[in-house]
């Protein structure tokens, strides 16, 4: 578990903010999913498989790709 809790302790942009500042302000919220919720669900995925190690990348990417809005 320690391993996906990593993704939870990086950097993030403040709610309601995007990573661009205000050049982009709205175009970005709804083209990638919230970072924390990536972990989450990448959590639910690592939990869902077994908790097999080595994965972590795959699950997340696969949170990711979950939880891309359509069309995104």
């Amino acid at each position: 578990m320690s391993h996906h809790r990593n993704h939870l302790q990086t950097a993030r942009v403040p709610a309601g903010e995007t990573a661009h500042g205000d050049a982009h302000a709205g175009c970005c919220a709804t083209a990638k999913p919230d970072h924390d919720a990536i972990a989450h669900r990448a959590y639910d995925i690592y939990v869902k498989d077994g908790c097999q190690k080595g994965h972590c990348k795959q699950n997340w990417l696969q949170a990711e790709k979950e939880l891309q809005p359509a069309g995104g």
